[in-house]
């Protein structure tokens, strides 16, 4: 927002501040200033007011004419223009020779095309006064002396601050709310505001206002007001009014439009004049019906979507509530009797709209913002008090009122001490009770401490945190000493899924793989690919902010391969990457559930060159990642199963699906699909994996780890060895091993009583595919281990255990241990 010094002048004695000051003590208060630009006339001493006696065409250039000037200085002189919007007798800026321009260049007695010419009439934009009115800036309307100096006209340059607002701060949108945190922060009065029109508000139209309702059925307007001006005269804008547009960067229109504009700047309150003839029996706010449609100001036809807030008469919408008016029902040159519209809508619901509509202008973005409800009678009257001022409007009754002010001042109570636990340091209550004073806060002695007032104005402060906030911003930051937090720091979160998250990162990173973190949000092909069009649609945002993240995202590995594929083409490390964050699925019942996700990838083979070979990261180390990162949340290797992967990452009969007995885990691994890798850069092959847990897997308490005596008792272990069909996964002949292998003993009791020996492990350690086998079968080798926890176990128990595995193996149908 751009602040002109000179009109914030008006609300706060800046006496003895300069910019650069202001600018230092603007972005302590939270308002950045982003730039510092002179505006208005510059001192020009030989630009003075003249006016056109007489023109006629250039004899050489069809587009030039040759003007006859007088300057008040004797003989017109004779100036050649390229301009034109004149005619004889107006009064124009005259740049005598040897004036130098704002642009840096010297006026000189030249000849343009043969033609002599002794000066040169200006324009607003040449002399520095922002863009006007193609042409030359016409004076006549001020009826200013033949050879006045311009600069007695436009007065001192000003010094315009552009500020940047946070949402937060929807008070500061207006020239009285950045007064108000200036004066604040330097201990001066904010001046009072000079209003004439009387407050009062009607419940309805009186028989005089020339309508006959004013009402609201929507529920995005609870507060709308509306005043009756007569007999206005439409035309140009005082010269100071025009002056603080253009500071603002807003182009002057006509006295109506203009005191809105103004009003709108100075209080931030957005304002709408209607042209009352063009009002149908009265004004509604309601929601916009099935196929309506309105021409707004800008000259843009839109069709309404139902229940788009709309402002109405008896027969069609007349504006975009809180975004832009209707050319229809706008004030023309024609105008004789208006209607102010004041009011208060729900920020949410103009946001809404503007990004719907794809307009956004000084009202929406104000409205968006939350403006001060107590504001808006306030700035009815201020706009009254101008148009009867400026332009002869004659007041019918008080204005009339829909609703009520839907927010009013909050009082919170403020411990005693709270503000210096807070800070770290001992603050005086004098201090504070100063500080929220001149904030315009309202601060009395309560039982427990202080009860603070907080005016409407300020929606953004509803906690005794967000007091202590504004205190500092108007104490200083520099007057609280530095020291040693007084508390100890937060340690490391210790919930199961923050446990699981540290240690699965430490697990991957120990791999040699890199952490990354992604937007969780992502394009629909991606989601597409993942999910399927049918289920990628429950996943779609409602308001996407842009066209690249229109979708919760479903799966971690889209981006981890766009990471790699990134890495590749700009030839940086690393090549190897993982992530751990949330993913979103959505369920048959339709809902969308939230999971954790643990994925990692990497390039197949090494793209580097190295004098000993790398082992290639295959759907093997893959796969034993997987486990690993299962085993972390609590899922055993023992109830994992695998399949074929078919879903559209994964390349056709290269995965394989990650299932889980215990229905916790689900996930995949092995290679990403070649199509959709080589789509996005990558030439060689990925191996990747990912495995997504409920966060219901993590909501239990954290179980103390607890740590036993290991037995000093060497183990036993025995091999065997299992043909089997090549169709049957290891894990199903593990599975069978481990049940033959524990019907020996009772794991639990064993350890207590120490009576029966404890299956330890089981591990395949060999898979034999060669000649000597039956056709289309393989040989699975395990590993058998035993142990007990007090004494060396014997050949015959271990060899009775080994039989017992035997015969369970044996049950399978065309199973056969090799012997």
């Amino acid at each position: 927002m751009k602040v002109s010094l000179q009109a914030l002048a008006r609300h706060v004695e800046l006496a003895g501040v300069t910019p650069e000051r202001l600018a230092d003590i603007l972005p302590m208060l939270g308002l950045e200033v982003e730039s510092i630009q002179s505006f208005g006339l510059s001192p020009l001493p030989l630009v003075v007011v003249g006016e056109i006696v007489s023109f006629e065409k250039h004899p050489k250039a069809d587009r030039l004419s040759v003007c006859q000037v007088d300057v008040g200085d004797g003989a017109p002189r004779q100036i050649v223009c390229g301009a034109k919007n004149f005619k004889a007798g107006d009064r124009v800026p005259v740049a005598l020779p040897g004036t130098v321009m704002p642009g840096g260049f010297e006026i000189k007695v030249s000849k343009l095309r043969e033609v002599d010419s002794m000066g040169m009439m200006c324009s607003a934009e040449e002399l520095g006064l922002g863009k006007g009115e193609d042409g030359l800036l016409i004076l006549t309307p001020r009826k200013p002396a033949l050879g006045t100096p311009l600069n007695q006209l436009y007065g001192a340059p000003d010094t315009v601050l552009d500020i940047s607002v946070t949402p937060n701060r929807g008070d500061c949108l207006g020239l009285r709310g950045v007064a108000r945190d200036v004066a604040a922060a330097l201990g001066l009065q904010l001046k009072p505001l000079s209003i004439k029109t009387a407050a009062g508000l009607a419940s309805a139209p009186s028989a005089q206002e020339g309508f006959k309702f004013v009402r609201s059925s929507s529920e995005f307007c609870p507060y709308y007001t509306l005043r009756t001006l007569r007999n206005v005269k439409v035309g140009p804008s005082p010269e100071w009014m025009r002056r603080d547009l253009e500071a603002a960067g807003l182009r002057p229109i006509n006295n109506v439009v203009d005191i809105t504009n103004w009003v709108l700047l100075e209080l931030g309150q957005p304002l709408h004049a209607f042209d009352a003839k063009q009002v149908r029996e009265g004004i509604e706010a309601r929601p916009a019906r099935e196929g309506e449609e309105i021409i707004l100001l800008d000259g843009k036809k839109v069709k309404l979507e139902t229940g788009i807030c709309v402002i109405a008469d008896a027969e069609r919408p007349l504006v975009v509530a809180g975004v832009m008016g209707g050319a229809e029902s706008g004030v023309t040159d024609a105008t004789t009797d208006i209607l102010l519209e004041s009011a208060w809508f729900r920020p949410g619901e103009i946001r809404r709209v503007a990004r719907r509509l794809g307009v956004s202008t000084d009202s929406s973005h104000r409205f968006a913002r939350d403006v001060d409800p107590a504001g808006v009678e306030l700035a009815s009257r201020l706009a009254t008090d101008l148009l009867i001022e400026h332009a002869g409007a004659q007041v019918v009754g008080p204005a009339v009122v829909v609703g009520q002010a839907p927010r009013a001042d909050v009082t919170i109570e403020l411990p005693t001490g709270y503000v210096a636990a807070k800070l770290g340091t001992a603050i005086a209550e004098s201090d504070i009770i100063a500080a929220f004073t001149r904030l315009g806060f309202t601060v009395k002695p309560s039982a427990h401490g202080l009860s603070v007032v907080v005016p409407s104005f300020r929606s953004d402060v509803t906690r005794p945190i967000d007091l202590v906030e504004e205190f500092v911003r108007i104490y200083g930051t520099d007057k609280v000493p530095v020291g040693r937090p007084v508390a100890p720091l937060p340690g490391e979160e210790d919930t199961l899924s923050s446990v699981f998250t540290r240690e699965v990162s430490t697990r991957l990173a120990g791999a040699g793989f890199t952490e990354c973190c992604h937007y969780s949000l992502r394009d629909a092909a991606e989601l597409n690919r993942t999910l399927g069009a049918n289920k990628a649609s429950a996943l779609a945002l409602d308001n996407p902010l842009t066209a690249d993240q229109t979708h919760l995202r479903a799966s971690l590995l889209p981006g981890l391969a766009g990471a790699l594929a990134l890495n590749l083409s700009v030839h940086a490390d690393p090549h190897g990457l993982f992530e751990v964050g949330t993913v979103f699925r959505p369920q048959a019942d339709g809902t969308i559930r939230e999971f954790i996700a643990v994925a990692f990838a990497a390039l197949a083979e090494p793209v580097t060159r190295s004098w000993k070979s790398r082992e290639a990261f295959d759907g093997l180390r893959a796969k034993r990642l997987l486990q690993d990162v299962a085993a972390l949340a609590g899922v055993s290797a023992v109830r994992l199963s695998f399949g074929p992967e078919t879903s559209g990452l994964w390349q056709t009969n290269h995965a394989a699906a990650l299932a889980d007995r215990g229905r916790t885990a689900e996930g995949a691994c092995g290679i990403l699909d070649l199509r959709w890798t080589r789509l996005i850069g990558i030439k060689g092959s990925v191996v990747a994996g990912e495995v997504i847990f409920p966060r219901s897997a993590f909501a239990e308490t954290r179980k103390i780890p607890r740590y036993e005596a290991f037995s000093s008792f060497p183990p036993v272990t025995k091999d065997v060895a299992v043909i089997v069909p090549v169709g049957i996964a290891a894990s199903e002949v593990e599975s069978r091993v481990r049940q033959g292998a524990a019907s020996r003993v009772r794991q639990g009791a064993a350890k207590a009583a120490g009576k029966e020996f404890v299956l330890e492990s089981v591990n395949c350690f060999d898979v034999f595919n060669g000649a000597g086998l039956p056709e289309s079968c393989r040989s699975l080798a395990f590993e058998i281990r035993w142990r007990h926890a007090s004494r060396t176990l014997t050949d015959e128990e271990t060899n009775q255990a080994l039989g017992v595995v035997i015969a369970s193996l044996e049950k399978g149908a065309g199973w056969t241990v090799r012997r």
